[in-house]
């Protein structure tokens, strides 16, 4: 099988897990809000063009960031060729302890440390400023984001090309970003099904995490390729 048949999938579901998990998912009308110029509660009422063009932008900001960090880590990869073997088995078993951590069976404290953007009700910011929120986003590296994001960018790193590694990072950012703008093209419809789709956000973590130790297993052992 080629391994990029199954790269690019798994890359495309990291990115719906890490928009449904915990981290995220409560947070998307809080940010829609936010750049749009209004409380999370009155979106119902906002323009939603204007929330979708927000919405685009915040999505290009931190696609643009995930692409470049793909495209990093593929000359990485290419640049440390005669050790890669031995780095993809490190990041492997780094990435089994990391879906340990998501699935609840082991605790790191550093996983829970989190970076993110403090957001405060305001005026209605430009598309630029809603860009800049995308980038600022990507930065975050949230505790349910860092570990997913970090397998997809190994695997970035192991096909050693900066093409495979961006685009891996570019269907990444798909991933996390199509449901984003789905939510903000169908706000009325979507606010209602996110409050009731809070209630099974551990159920994310827990697929995530399985998916982190499938993966990890896989390079550990070399069955990936």
């Amino acid at each position: 099988m080629n391994p990029e048949s199954v790269t690019f999938p798994t890359a495309f579901v990291a990115g719906l897990l890490s928009f449904f998990s915990p981290c995220i998912l409560p947070l998307v009308p809080v940010y829609l809000g936010y750049m749009a110029g209004t409380a999370a509660s009155n979106l119902g009422q906002t323009k939603r063009l204007r929330v979708l063009g927000h919405a685009f932008f915040f999505v290009l900001g931190f696609g643009l960031v995930f692409v470049l960090l793909g495209a990093a880590a593929g000359l990485l990869g290419h640049a440390i060729d005669p050790i890669m073997p031995y780095v993809i088995k490190v990041g492997g078993l780094i990435l089994i302890i990391f879906g340990l951590h998501m699935m609840g069976m082991i605790s790191i404290p550093s996983l829970n440390m989190e970076k993110r953007l403090e957001i405060q009700e305001g005026k209605q910011g430009s598309y630029w400023s809603s860009f800049l929120i995308g980038v600022v986003f990507a930065a975050g590296w949230t505790p349910c984001v860092g570990p997913v994001l970090s397998a997809i960018l190994i695997l970035a790193a192991n096909s050693q090309t900066a093409t495979t590694g961006a685009g891996l990072l570019a269907i990444y950012a798909a991933g996390l970003g199509i449901p984003f703008l789905l939510v903000a093209g169908l706000i009325n419809a979507a606010l209602p099904l996110l409050r009731r789709a809070s209630r099974y956000l551990h159920i994310a973590s827990v697929i995530g995490g399985i998916l982190l130790v499938l993966m990890g297993f896989l390079l550990l052992t070399g069955l990936f390729t």
